[in-house]
């Protein structure tokens, strides 16, 4: 394997100059001496060196690469560990896969690996708890919808990432068009490398297909949301043992099917309707779309639709759901969905035309923590999971002949009950580095770039929040919403009660100073068009 290819220019990516001693250019004079040699030089000033640092001092950490500590010089220096906090279940076999991409890794950037899967449920929860006790790790998956991409920029705890991108990750800097980069970015600067997919979004619905059969479902009778009750009173009245809903379908999921599109975060309030050309900010949650999803989820909560044990762990693949909302409607979607269903085919219908908003094109991507004591080194593995197959589907599939076999060079086949099944490729790279899991999916990834190029893109497409001076009211809204949006939009909740409760702690907590400092920025940003 070839070593990763490093761009090295006269400064660093902070515009730091090089040192002019150390211990790297001290073996550059020693170039004539034997590797034996020069390894028990190293060795020596290694030892002397530490042995005047004090206990604070990070032995994982690496000197920043420079033009006169380039490329080369890495593989001089110890291996680097990189921690990688993502979204995940729990996987048995995930020590062999981190092995595997070691080799990989020592081998191009001389760096590891350490792979952090947190669960889905907490993992907004963990990274606040880590990112506010300063603890030092590398890279995170971060998002609008997941990991307070906005937030976290505001607390100061990503790292800018443009001079580090054109470094040490032309490739991935060049393979993301330059519109979706501007969707990144926070007061001029880029965040978040872009895990790159499909962008234009249509939401649209899934239903279970024998059931579709057995009960003549039209799916393109369906238009909208309230379309669906006839067929789920169906499922209730005839199949006992199924749910007809596996999930309600929510505004705060489906801003664009509702005609919206946000700003921030996509639960915090703020949110701009697609049709305004003046782009009035508003409240989403004092709308009449949000009253209007939250009565419907209440209905179909008390005729039965849905489980009534929220907590409980029945998932989608044992069969006992007929619909499910809130799908991402792309190209290949019956088929990356049936392996979610258990295997069982299923019906798909978008219920909007698909479209790019700035929270779409940053829903997926990786940020590197300002705690990194090697952001250089994090780039570059950033540079490979976006550009090397091998090492990209060895995280997003495991390990060929252990945890799937090969049917073509283009299809693999998961081997049931492997011990590494994360299906969540898109959260690691670019999607379109990936295996197809059936010879039916061959080509969505050309067809899926063409559904990106030819979408429309939200008016607000590029423009992003600053919420440093609202930081103290977003975390009280934040705090109330947590309270009450989960219950209403799940149904839970009595619509009557709550609503009105909800909308006026809201207006205590500082919402409507969050919405002025939206409008504010919203208006100038325009004016700069």
């Amino acid at each position: 394997m070839n070593r990763l290819k490093i761009e090295v220019k006269k400064r660093g990516p902070n515009n730091s100059r090089p040192a002019k001693f150390g211990i790297n250019r001290f073996m550059k004079g020693c170039s004539s001496m034997s590797r034996r040699i020069r390894t028990m030089f190293y060795l020596m000033l290694v030892a002397f060196t530490l042995g005047g640092c004090t206990s604070n001092t990070n032995l994982n950490t690496a000197p920043p690469i420079t033009s006169e500590n380039n490329e080369n010089d890495i593989f001089q220096q110890p291996p680097v560990e990189l921690k990688y906090y993502y979204l995940g279940s729990p996987q048995a076999d995930l020590a062999l896969v981190q092995d595997e991409m070691n080799k990989i890794l020592l081998e191009k950037i001389n760096a590891t690996i350490k792979l952090q899967p947190l669960d889905w449920s907490n993992y907004g929860t963990k990274l606040n708890v880590m990112i506010g006790g300063g603890e030092k790790f590398d890279l995170l998956f971060v998002a609008p919808w997941v990991g307070n991409y906005f937030q976290n920029i505001s607390k100061g705890a990503l790292l800018p990432l443009d001079e580090l991108l054109d470094h040490y990750a032309p490739q991935l800097k060049a393979s993301v068009p330059e519109i979706v980069w501007d969707a990144t970015r926070v007061d001029g600067k880029i965040y978040g490398s872009i895990n790159y997919q499909i962008m234009a979004i249509a939401y649209g619905v899934g239903v279970q297909k024998e059931l579709a059969e057995k009960y003549n479902f039209d799916a393109a009778a369906i238009k909208k949301v309230e379309d669906m009750e006839p067929f789920l009173e169906q499922i209730k009245q005839n199949e006992s043992d199924i749910y007809p809903l596996f999930n309600m379908p929510t505004l705060i999921n489906q801003p664009t099917y509702y005609g919206f599109d946000s700003i921030g975060d996509d639960s915090i309030p703020g949110w701009v309707r697609l049709s305004d050309a003046n782009l009035e900010v508003i409240n989403q949650y004092a709308t009449e779309e949000y009253k209007q999803a939250v009565t419907l989820a209440r209905s179909w909560y008390n005729k039965g639709y849905a489980k009534k044990d929220v907590q409980s762990d029945l998932g989608l693949e044992t069969g006992k759901f007929a619909v499910k909302f809130n799908l991402p409607i792309k190209p290949g979607v019956e088929v990356e969905e049936q392996g979610l269903w258990g295997g069982r085919p299923i019906v798909v219908k978008a219920l909007n035309e698909p479209m790019i908003t700035t929270n779409r094109a940053i829903a997926t991507m990786t940020a590197i923590s300002k705690t990194s004591s090697n952001p250089e080194r994090a780039m570059m593995f950033l540079e490979l999971i976006n550009t090397d197959k091998e090492l990209y589907n060895l995280l997003a599939n495991g390990i060929e002949g252990k945890h799937y076999t090969k049917a073509t060079e283009e299809v693999i086949e998961p081997i049931a009950g492997s011990g590494y099944e994360p299906r969540s490729d898109w959260m690691f790279g670019n999607q379109f580095n990936g295996y197809y899991l059936s010879p039916e999916l061959v080509g969505i990834w050309e067809e899926t770039k063409k559904v990106n190029e030819n979408a429309d893109y939200s008016p607000m497409i590029g423009f992003s929040f600053d919420p440093e001076l609202v930081k103290t009211e977003i975390a009280q809204v934040t705090t109330v919403i947590q309270q009450y949006d989960g219950p209403l939009s799940a149904g839970i909740g009595d619509t009557e009660k709550l609503l009105p409760e909800f909308l006026e702690k809201l207006d205590k907590a500082g919402v409507n100073k969050i919405l002025e400092e939206k409008q504010k920025q919203l208006q100038a940003w325009k004016a700069a068009q």
